[in-house]
C-alpha cells in the first residue's frame, strides 16, 4: 500500500509539472520545490510509522484507536517537520529527476 502512495505522489508531481513547459524553474520555481520537498515529507512519514509500529501503548498518546491516530498524526507532523528543515536531501535529487524527465519527455 505505501508502494502504491509512493508512485501515486510521484505521478501526481509528473503531471503537475507537464504542465510549466520545459523549464520549470523558469515558469514556476515554487511548484517544483513543493512537489520535491511533498516527496520527501511523506517519504519521511512513512519511515516515522514504521519506527512506532512496536512501540506500547505507554507513554503520552496512551493505546487504542485514539492512540493509533494521533501516533499517525504525529508522524507525519514529524515528516513535514524534517522535510521543511531541509530533510536527509532526498528532496534535492527528486527536483532534479521531475526536470529531466520533464525535459526528456518535451524533446
Amino acid at each position: 500500500m505505501a508502494d502504491q502512495a509512493v508512485a501515486s505522489t510521484l505521478t501526481a508531481a509528473l503531471d503537475a509539472q507537464k504542465a510549466y513547459g520545459a523549464h520549470p524553474k523558469a515558469k514556476a520555481p515554487g511548484k517544483t520545490d513543493a512537489a520535491a520537498q511533498d516527496f520527501e515529507a511523506m517519504f519521511l512519514t512513512q519511515m516515522m510509522e514504521r519506527m512506532f509500529t512496536g512501540l506500547s501503548g505507554d507513554g503520552p498518546l496512551g493505546e487504542g484507536a485514539a492512540g493509533g491516530a494521533y501516533r499517525s498524526m504525529l508522524a507525519d507532523q514529524y515528516g513535514k517537520t524534517i522535510a521543511a528543515a531541509g530533510g536527509i536531501g532526498l528532496a534535492d535529487s527528486i527536483r532534479r529527476e521531475l526536470i529531466a524527465l520533464q525535459q526528456g519527455e518535451n524533446k
